[in-house]
């Protein structure tokens, strides 16, 4: 890691990028390619949160956000149900009562369609930055053309899953509908209490999330990029540019990309922004590596839990508890899951080696903000919820384009300030 910098004399940049997570690290790349020098900010390091965390689907057909009609009766189901993800750390509920009254009126289907367009662009467009990125670092081999599993214990749920599907077709998903022999041509290990499916083709899988992350933060470091692992408090305006201070002493950036995830919203408050983006933490436990257990990421629609196989073990991930920021984990919550992620996949053998618990950063309408601070030199990409590590990737492109005053591969108005008053 680069020295810590002195007040007396800060280091200085082309741009500061805080927040080492996929976004982070892919804009920086895609900056570095344009000749800008990158000074990189983290306070854990390279993927020291939910990029290292996450389940490892790159979701290209997940057309859904998190809130859809019905969302009120659904929600209070889930919050009755031990084993259903939603959770709500109640101790700190004043913290998110106002974005959850905005998360269930963005279930109004008023509201929804534009939203799944959106997500349908962003989703699309990642498939191929992904495959870029992967080429560009040399690391092919930890990107799986495994495509992404959705499986059904209860026909109810299946037949209620035939209007998503028809907004799948609409904007061109590739997936098929399999049955009980088709899902086990796929996943020959499946439990017994699964008998319908639907398999997005075109889907990846990254077999080990972390490693990717920390692949593509040497590659940047082998091109020049400084980096600092630093806990960044403020932003302020010096001179032509921007003072950041950290806990490690105060840098210099002509401009600056908050990629910070939940923590965002503190560094951009003084330039007049409360953006609605809060931590809605997930949790998931490693298993020991069992081969050929499960071959792709597979979902559970019921449960909204997904197993996956990783270089190092099988990964169960699940869990959305709103909560705030230093609260400490309720690792209980996915423990609990133990018994049903082995209904999934009975092969799961041993108890867990492992547990986690990262923060993900989640907007009412589970779209990115992808913007400029308005007449400030501040970027923001942050807010990428359930779907960082497959956005991560093109949205490091969308704000390098933007930031160049160039062209945009998508509109980005669906993903802007204003979209929040």
């Amino acid at each position: 890691m680069s020295p810590s910098p002195s007040s007396s004399s800060p280091q200085t940049t082309d741009v500061a990028v805080i927040g080492s997570g996929i976004v982070g690290l892919s804009t920086a790349h895609h900056l570095m390619d344009r000749g800008l020098s990158c000074l990189l900010i983290d306070a854990k390091g390279p993927a020291g949160e939910t990029s290292f965390g996450n389940a490892g689907s790159i979701s290209v057909g997940n057309v859904m956000p998190q809130s859809t009609p019905g969302i009120v009766t659904k929600a209070l189901r889930m919050l009755a149900n031990p084993l259903a993800p939603l959770k709500l750390d109640w101790a700190v509920s004043p913290s998110y009562a106002r974005w959850l009254l905005q998360f269930l009126n963005q279930g109004r289907l008023q509201h929804v369609l534009p939203i799944i367009d959106a997500l349908s662009a962003i989703n699309t467009a990642s498939r191929g930055a992904w495959l870029d990125l992967g080429e560009r670092i040399g690391a092919n081999e930890l990107i799986g053309h495994t495509g992404y599993l959705h499986v059904y214990s209860e026909d109810a749920t299946f037949e209620k899953g035939e209007w998503e599907r028809g907004l799948m077709r609409e904007r061109g998903v590739a997936f098929d509908v399999l049955d009980a022999a088709q899902l086990r041509d796929l996943e020959p290990n499946i439990g017994t209490g699964f008998q319908r499916a639907v398999f997005q083709r075109e889907s990846l899988a990254m077999r080990d999330p972390g490693e990717f992350c920390r692949r593509l933060f040497d590659d940047l470091r082998a091109r020049g990029a400084a980096s600092l692992t630093a806990s960044a408090s403020a932003i302020a305006r010096q001179g032509d540019g921007y003072r950041i201070d950290t806990d490690r002493g105060p840098v210099h950036a002509g401009r600056v990309v908050v990629a910070a995830g939940a923590w965002s919203n503190a560094l951009l408050r003084p330039f007049g922004l409360k953006i609605p983006v809060i931590p809605a933490r997930g949790y998931h436990l490693m298993y020991p590596e069992v081969q050929a257990v499960v071959q792709r990421p597979t979902l559970w629609a019921e449960r909204y839990m997904v197993v996956s196989p990783m270089q190092a073990g099988i990964r169960m991930t699940s869990i959305k508890e709103l909560t705030a920021l230093g609260r400490d984990p309720h690792y209980a919550l996915i423990h609990r899951l133990d018994p049903e992620a082995r209904k999934l996949f009975p092969g799961i053998t041993g108890e867990p080696v492992s547990e986690w618990a990262g923060n993900r950063p989640c907007t009412p309408d589970s779209l990115p903000i992808i913007d400029r601070v308005p007449g400030e030199d501040i970027f923001i990409a942050t807010g990428h919820g359930h779907l960082g590590l497959t956005q991560g990737p093109v949205t490091g492109r969308l704000v390098d384009q933007m930031m160049a005053g160039h062209a945009t591969d998508i509109p980005l108005t669906p993903y802007g300030l204003a979209r929040f008053g």
